[in-house]
């Protein structure tokens, strides 16, 4: 079983920080930061020091948002809705494109440690209805989840064939693994109702666990387990903490501190060391 250091704060202010990501380098952690009734894309070194606003071009009437996927440190997917809907961007070399756009918001750009296509993201598909889609570097969206209710929150893990991702239905919040494969089964890992809309399933680079958020314990804390939902173990503890992310050399986690999806929401990132 691994262990887990104290948590150590890495941002602070009077902005909210949540759904970190690192570089696949492990040299920076980018982290969508809501201030001032704006979300925008920021980037800090694992120790806290050079905080700075992500190069985006950004709107001043637009929302960055969400957890970014890296193919490389310097070529990303984010969300924004520069256009005036929410969509998939790509910033390569520099300069930001569109990557796609559908007439429902697009969100979540998910990439595994391989770092390669295809993107994974999910999107509203009806009132009651969210699913998850694989995009081709050839620009074609597949349909992976079928299942009623909403299916979101995937990531890719390290074997690149699978992923995990967050359902719910019949009023539960469970912890999902499925093929990539279109139309594959998918296997719930979760033993029971983890409580929370956000569970935010984030495989290890060697695939052996997944951290994730539940909230049973009253309050949301970062959990780990294995694949097929054994060894659960508590991370962190104390005050609320979700939205938790490897490094790519599976040394440590990154996640948010405080409530970022309450009302007001309040929450800073902090690093968890792994051995």
């Amino acid at each position: 079983m691994p262990t887990f250091s104290v948590p150590q704060p890495i941002t602070q202010g009077a902005g909210t920080d949540l759904r970190a990501n690192w570089t696949p380098d492990s040299r920076w952690i980018v982290f969508e930061r809501l201030q001032g009734g704006r979300r925008r894309l920021y980037r800090v070194r694992p120790d806290g020091s050079n905080l700075e606003p992500l190069a985006l071009e950004e709107p001043d009437d637009s929302d960055s948002t969400g957890r970014p996927a890296f193919f490389t440190p310097d070529d990303l997917v984010f969300v924004s809705d520069r256009l005036g809907l929410t969509a998939l961007f790509r910033q390569f070399q520099g300069q930001v494109m569109l990557l796609h756009v559908h007439a429902q918001p697009s969100y979540g750009p998910a990439l595994g440690t391989a770092s390669t296509w295809p993107v994974l993201y999910f999107q509203q598909d009806g009132k009651d209805e969210v699913h998850i889609y694989a995009l081709g570097q050839d620009g074609q969206a597949t349909q992976l989840t079928h299942h009623p209710g909403v299916q979101d929150q995937p990531w890719p893990c390290s074997d690149g064939q699978t992923f995990v991702y967050h359902a719910q239905e019949d009023g539960r919040h469970v912890v999902c693994l499925q093929s990539v494969q279109a139309g594959a089964a998918r296997k719930v890992v979760s033993d029971a109702d983890e409580e929370t809309a956000y569970v935010t399933p984030f495989p290890s680079p060697d695939g052996q666990w997944i951290a994730f958020t539940s909230a049973r314990s009253s309050q949301e804390q970062v959990w780990v387990m294995r694949p097929d939902g054994s060894e659960r173990q508590q991370v962190t503890s104390g005050a609320p903490h979700s939205f938790p992310a490897w490094s790519s050399d599976g040394r440590s986690l990154v996640c948010t501190r405080g409530t970022p999806t309450a009302e007001p929401p309040s929450g800073y990132l902090v690093t968890v060391d792994v051995s």
